[in-house]
This record gives structure tokens, C-alpha cells and sequence, in this order.
């Protein structure tokens, strides 16, 4: 990021300038070829708003996934029905522009769909992690300078794909996909994705509990970064860097255009809300003294702030990212909720019970 930039920036509130930003500026039509795009998966979190805005833009999308979550989301799309793991069958002798890969956990079923598909797709993104980074991660790195993370046994398929293998294996799946696409293929490494269809309470348990306009217990630092990207950001841009056909290797697709502090924040989410919840930050030590538990309020607690939270986005800028104001994504998650949602436990804060004793005790020892 340039030093005007950052300069720019540091003058002005987080909100206020991810408000200014012209978050969809570049997603009105313009002069590009319809594209047969080919998505891996298609049906989960961020697959609907990939396809969603490539029909907008004009594109034919065929659906590659085995048919069982949601499978009539998209009655309207080609859904070929397969499996990542050796059933290619379907995508044999077909011919796409590019593939969009969300689906890849394993290097193995990812060298076996780029070797499938090599010849057949002129450009392959794969949907990374910034996971993907090794712990030695720096402030000062980018996409060229950070390094992978690495497991012990690269073959290993064992557990979850979500376990403490998640960042190595997206590290060889990068890898496979460069190794065999060149300079056709794109990395994208997002941090934190949120938005409309997020399966996780990174931002959702915040805008339900400021519906309710309670008090509301935030445990610590009022500085932290925050660094996330709404999925319709997200997905919209990739579709238009494989519009312009001009990307190529790693992008990090994280935003905005600079992490926000955790403070401004939520309270630009209680004013997106029209909430009146009042905000109280309490100190995680004191809150550790009162309690065993400690649950995982996101989006940034359990993730690392520092640098995982503050990962450089400007090559991804350079090459069109742009971010709505957090008050849209904000609205739009709103509009989902069903009146009766009760957020998960497991990234929702105490229960309303706890938490009011915890602030009733931290208020009194506080006056």
C-alpha cells in the first residue's frame, strides 16, 4: 500500500472510508465476452454468490459437485454430479473458459481435477487461504515474500479438513494447481470471509444481539484489527479477474482497504442497525478470573490478530478488489435472519445470563 494511501487512511475513521469506497463501482456491465464458467462445489457459502454474479454478467455456469447440499438451489444451472475424490467422470470432454475451484482441501483431488481439466479450461483459480501461510508470517510480507506453511507427512488425508492441517494441505493444493496451470492458474487467499450465507457467527451473533438493544459485553482490546471480506465482494471480483483474463498467481483477498479496530467496528454495526445497545469492553483477564469458560467471539478472537488480522491486500487492489460499506453488509445479513434466530453457541458470546452477571460485577467493581 502506498504511502499516500495509508496516510489517507490513518486521517480518516475505518467506516468512513470503507463508506467512501466505491464498493460496486466496477460490477456495471462492461465490454466483456460471456464466459462458460465451470465451478467446483457451487452450492456452500461462497459458491451462490460467485454464480449468482456471473449470471448477471452474462456467463454460462456449470456446477460440478455431488448433488447433495442444497441441490436444487439452482435449478437453472448445468449441475454435473461427481466426487473430488477419482469421479471425474462428468467433466471429461468438456471445454470451459475457467474453472473456479472452491472445493479443494486435498492435494491429491486437486492434481487430479487440474490434470483433468489442463487443456480443457484456459484459466484455473483456485480458492485458497491465507491458512496457507506459514507461522513465521511478517507485517511486512506479501504474496511473494511470506512463507507456506508446511505439514509433516504431505500425503497425510487423515482428519477433518478443517483441523490443524487446513492451511498445509491449501498450501499443496496451491501448489499442484501452479505446478500443472503455470501462469493460467490464480491463488486466491482470503482471511476471513463474511457476508449473506456465512455458516459461522463471526458478525451475525453481534447484529442479533444489537436487534435485541442490550447492553452488550466486549472482551478486550478496543484497538484490536479486524480484518475480513464480505463474500459478495469477494465472489464478484474473482468473476471479474477471470472477465479480464489478466490474472494470474497468488492474490490476497482480504479487506478492506485497511483492517479495522475492533471499537469502530462494532459500533459502525450498531449504527448500520439503528441499534441502541450500549457497548461495554471488559478486559479478558478479568473475565477469565470470573469464569472458566471462554467462548470465541468472533470475527477476531481465537483467529490472531496480529499479523493474520493485518495481511497485505494490495495486489488484490491493484487488480480491482473492491469493498461495499460494512453498513450493506451489514443490512444484508439482517434481511436473512429468520425473527425467531438464535445464534450457535460456540462463537456467541456467554449466555444472556452470564454475561449480565459479568457486567453487573464489572460495573460495580468499575464505580
Amino acid at each position: 500500500m502506498t504511502t499516500s494511501r495509508r496516510s489517507f487512511i490513518r486521517s480518516a475513521s475505518a467506516l468512513g472510508v470503507a463508506a467512501a469506497l466505491p464498493g460496486w463501482a466496477c460490477t456495471q456491465s462492461t465490454a466483456h465476452k460471456p464466459l462458460k464458467l465451470l465451478v467446483l462445489g457451487g452450492t456452500g457459502f461462497i459458491g451462490p454468490h460467485e454464480i449468482r454474479y456471473a449470471q448477471s454478467r452474462g456467463h454460462k455456469v456449470t456446477m460440478f459437485n455431488r448433488g447433495k447440499t442444497a441441490p436444487d438451489m439452482f435449478p437453472d444451472v448445468e449441475a454435473l454430479i461427481g466426487d473430488r475424490d477419482d469421479q471425474l467422470d462428468a467433466l471429461k470432454g468438456r471445454d470451459w473458459d475457467a474453472v473456479i475451484d472452491n472445493s479443494g482441501f486435498y492435494p491429491r483431488h486437486v492434481r487430479l481435477s487440474a490434470e483433468l481439466l489442463k487443456g480443457h479450461v484456459g484459466q484455473y483459480l483456485f480458492v485458497s487461504s491465507i491458512s496457507a501461510y506459514a507461522e513465521s508470517l511478517r507485517l511486512e510480507d506479501d504474496e511473494f515474500t511470506a512463507e507456506y506453511a508446511v505439514m509433516d507427512d504431505p500425503t497425510d488425508e487423515s482428519g477433518s479438513i478443517y483441523d490443524a492441517t487446513y492451511g498445509p494441505r491449501k498450501a499443496l493444493c496451491e501448489q499442484e494447481v501452479t505446478k500443472i496451470f503455470g501462469d493460467q492458474a490464480i491463488n486466491v487467499r482470503p482471511g476471513i470471509i463474511t457476508g449473506t450465507g456465512d455458516p459461522t457467527e463471526r458478525l451475525r451473533h453481534w447484529l442479533v444481539r444489537m436487534q435485541a438493544g442490550n447492553e452488550i459485553l466486549v472482551p478486550g482490546q478496543e484497538d484490536l484489527p479486524v480484518q475480513y471480506i464480505d463474500a459478495v465482494d469477494m465472489c464478484a471480483w474473482m468473476v471479474r479477474l477471470l472477465e479480464d483474463g489478466n490474472g494470474t498467481g497468488p492474490y490476497n483477498a482480504v479487506g478492506a482497504e485497511e483492517p479495522y479496530r475492533a471499537r469502530p467496528l462494532l459500533e459502525g454495526l450498531r449504527d448500520a442497525t439503528g441499534s441502541k445497545s450500549t457497548l461495554t469492553w471488559v478486559d479478558w483477564d478479568w473475565i477469565r478470573e470470573q469464569t472458566a469458560e471462554e467462548p470465541n467471539y468472533g470475527p477476531w478472537y481465537g483467529a490472531g490478530p496480529i499479523p493474520i488480522m493485518q495481511v497485505n491486500n494490495d495486489r488484490a487492489m491493484a487488480a480491482g478488489l473492491t469493498f461495499r460499506p460494512i453498513a450493506d453488509t451489514a443490512k444484508d445479513m439482517i434481511a436473512e435472519l429468520s425473527p425467531d434466530y438464535v445464534p450457535a453457541r460456540r462463537q456467541s458470546g456467554f449466555d444472556a445470563e452470564t454475561e449480565a452477571a459479568l457486567l453487573l460485577k464489572w460495573h460495580a467493581e468499575q464505580s
